[in-house]
């Protein structure tokens, strides 16, 4: 009789185990899927010339020495690069994303990208997204010329840089980065729409498949030039099949299921003249 209830009471024990092992996988399980739900914060940094002279240093052009210690930065406080590619497979594929995400991007695509910023991404373990302009990017890939000064990147560069995961590039209009009539994307002044429409396929369509034939993944992102766009654009970019823009806009991102929430991202300009830390806690990053 005594065995009996030795038995009973360590059967009924073995069970509340079970369902309290249950219960906490559940427990985990709802929590996880909470946190999916509400989204994971993704600031978006934003540089642009990477220089070593310290007399061109401004609102757009950095220092290699200061990049590298921003980068230093985000390894030390736990941060971990991702792409678009990678938002893209949390957002409609339901892929993790790491605990602590930063995506880092740099505009215009120029040569000093691959001089000095490649190298220093490399050595901290870090991958960038790339936005080019074709026209530029057509026009030293055919003279040829490399200058940190002045030339931007090659498609032989681009692919150097792609093929061994560092860097992800996407399209920065072809010709648009220009300060004219138009300024970006922006439609003019009496311009039509279907004109317009017309138009921004036109120049968007050029730089797809400049970066394609070069070997290149169609760009899934578009990067407005100057930030600039009209109310239409949203619109045609997404019918061309874009999956994410990035605007100038500052803020940090709440990244979620939903696929809207990858279109008009905000991001944080890196100037030269402040710290690293005063960067980092203007971007929200501690």
């Amino acid at each position: 009789m005594k065995k009996t209830i030795l038995q009973m009471a360590a059967t009924v024990l073995a069970l509340w185990g079970i369902f309290t092992a249950n219960s906490m996988v559940a427990g985990q399980q709802v929590m996880a899927s909470a946190s999916a739900d509400a989204g994971v914060q993704v600031p978006v940094l934003m540089y642009h010339s990477i220089l070593k002279d310290s007399a061109r240093t401004g609102k757009y052009v950095l220092p290699p020495d200061a990049l590298k210690a921003d980068l230093a930065y985000l390894k030390e406080h736990g941060y971990e690069s991702v792409t678009v590619s990678d938002l893209l497979a949390y957002v409609r594929e339901g892929a993790p994303l790491p605990e602590k995400p930063v995506m880092i991007t740099f505009d215009d695509g120029y040569y000093n990208n691959y001089l000095y910023a490649y190298p220093i991404l490399k050595e901290q373990g870090m991958r960038a997204v790339i936005s080019i302009i074709g026209s530029q990017t057509a026009l030293f890939t055919e003279n040829g010329q490399e200058n940190a000064y002045w030339s931007h990147l090659t498609t032989e560069r681009c692919r150097e840089m792609a093929a061994d995961g560092t860097v992800e590039i996407q399209n920065h209009s072809y010709d648009l980065h220009t300060y004219g009539n138009r300024r970006g994307c922006l439609r003019t002044r009496g311009e039509d729409e279907a004109s317009y429409r017309a138009f921004l396929q036109h120049d968007t369509r050029e730089a797809q498949e400049l970066i394609t034939g070069a070997g290149l993944p169609e760009p899934t992102c578009y990067t407005y030039p100057f930030g600039s766009l009209s109310k239409e654009s949203e619109v045609i970019l997404k019918e061309m099949g874009f999956q994410c823009t990035l605007g100038c806009e500052e803020g940090v991102n709440t990244v979620t299921r939903d696929p809207d929430c990858l279109y008009q991202m905000k991001r944080f300009n890196r100037p030269a003249g402040i710290s690293t830390g005063a960067f980092m806690k203007k971007a929200g990053i501690t």
